[in-house]
C-alpha cells in the first residue's frame, strides 16, 4: 500500500490493469488531471470505475434523496462523528459536472467505451471507462 496523490502517483506509465475509486471525485481539484493520471498510469485495455453520489431523475425520489442526503445524513454523521465533515458533504456534490460533461471529460482522456450507469434508485451512479 501506498499513501500518494491521486493526481501525482508513484506509479509507472502503464502499469496496472485496473482503478477503482469510490466516492471522491467531488474532493479533487482537476478531474482533468484526475483522468490523465489515471490514463498514464493504466495499460492500454485497462479499466476504470468511479462510484460517485447522483441526483435520482424521478422528482418524488429527487425530494427524498435530497431531504436524506442534505439532512439526514449530516446531522447523523455530526452527532457520530465530524459535524463540519458531515455538513460539507452535500455542498460538495455541487463541484461535479453535469454527467454529460463528466463522460466527455473522461473520453478526452484516452479513455473508450465511456459510460454512466445509475445505481440505488438514482443516488449513486457507477461511470466506466477503458484506456484506449
Amino acid at each position: 500500500l501506498v499513501q500518494a496523490d491521486i493526481l501525482r502517483l508513484p506509479i509507472p506509465d502503464g502499469s496496472i490493469d485496473g482503478i477503482s475509486c469510490g466516492f471522491a471525485l467531488r474532493n479533487v481539484v482537476s478531474l482533468v488531471a484526475l483522468f490523465a493520471e489515471c490514463a498514464r498510469v493504466l495499460r492500454p485495455g485497462g479499466r476504470v470505475a468511479f462510484l460517485e453520489v447522483a441526483e435520482p431523475r424521478s422528482r418524488v425520489l429527487r425530494f427524498g434523496h435530497g431531504l436524506y442526503f442534505r439532512r439526514v445524513v449530516p446531522f447523523i454523521g455530526g452527532v457520530l462523528s465530524d459535524r463540519s465533515a458531515y455538513s460539507y458533504l452535500p455542498r460538495s456534490t455541487a463541484y461535479l459536472p453535469e454527467p454529460q460533461d463528466l463522460l466527455k471529460t473522461l473520453a478526452a482522456a484516452e479513455f473508450d467505451g465511456v459510460r454512466r450507469r445509475l445505481l440505488g434508485m438514482g443516488a449513486a451512479q457507477l461511470i466506466v471507462g477503458t484506456r484506449a
